[in-house]
């Protein structure tokens, strides 16, 4: 009798012990970031944040609010997809830069607004980026100024733009992960196309280049998540690695942000796709 308590015993232990161990590694994911937040599109249900109202470095990630202005542009007939473009001294003044990502335009050649913008979404091009600034207002900087006015409406509470690309440049965009996630929202609610371009795995330019999605979560990447279908990476010394991503899992729209990730992947340093999945599995999929 004595030996069957005792074992009893070390079995409720045991028991105990186990579900201690997975109550505390569902309450904790392992990540490493800076910043995260996870939020129900449908329901602006925030599912999970961790340091979500800090204003940080947001990188590429601020294409976004670029990318809602040329669309409420176009939505407006202010602009066509179909507009042409012819770059300016600015722009390739402002990418000069070998490590920068660009379309690679050409001064002597034309553009549509519609190369532009998939070039800006897919591959995250600054130059392109700054075209679609200078063709809906001008210029960069009159641009900027309607990004920040926009950020104002949104309610967006750290966010100021300096630039419609995400570079360091002295000064660098910021925004807390909410504030990201907030944009995030408003820009598929109000201009839903655009997961018509943050989908996309590639595209071939006007010159026939083949070009890939930085987004290696979308299905038939090398990360690839069913359900993926956007939205924004980013990266600067400053920042660090960044994202935005939105799918629909378990037959809800997700938002995510990323920021601060590690840049390489490797166990002790996941990179913000391995961060991001693990949001996911840990606070959205049932």
């Amino acid at each position: 009798m004595k030996k069957t308590l005792t074992l009893l015993t070390v079995l409720l232990l045991a028991f105990l012990y186990f579900q201690r161990e997975q109550s505390a590694k569902e309450d904790t994911p392992v990540m490493d970031a800076k910043a995260a937040i996870v939020l129900d599109a449908e329901t602006n249900k925030i599912l999970y944040e961790m340091n979500s109202q800090e204003a940080m470095p947001i990188a590429s990630m601020s294409k976004m609010m670029t990318q809602y202005i040329v669309l409420d542009a176009i939505k407006n007939g202010d602009i066509q997809w179909d507009t042409l473009y012819q770059p300016s001294a600015a722009v390739f003044q402002k990418t000069a830069q070998p490590e920068l990502v660009t379309l690679g335009m050409s001064s002597s050649s034309t553009y549509t607004v519609n190369e532009l913008f998939t070039a800006m979404t897919v591959i995250s091009a600054n130059d392109a980026a700054i075209a679609l600034a200078e063709v809906v207002s001008g210029s960069e900087e009159a641009f900027v100024e309607v990004m920040n006015v926009q950020a104002e409406k949104f309610g967006l509470q750290s966010a100021h733009f300096i630039n419609a690309t995400g570079l360091d440049a002295g000064e660098t965009n910021v925004a807390s992960a909410r504030d990201v996630a907030v944009l995030a929202r408003r820009l598929i609610e109000d201009h839903p196309e655009v997961l018509d371009y943050t989908k996309m795995t590639d595209f071939t330019t006007s010159e026939g280049i083949r070009r890939w999605n930085t987004n290696a979560m979308l299905p038939g990447m090398p990360m690839a998540m069913k359900g993926m279908d956007g939205l924004k990476t980013g990266y600067t010394e400053e920042a660090g690695s960044c994202f935005a991503s939105t799918g629909v899992f378990d037959g809800r729209r997700i938002i995510t942000v990323v920021m601060g990730a590690a840049e390489d992947r490797n166990q002790t340093n996941p990179s913000r796709f391995e961060v991001t999945r693990q949001l996911l599995d840990e606070y959205a999929l049932n």
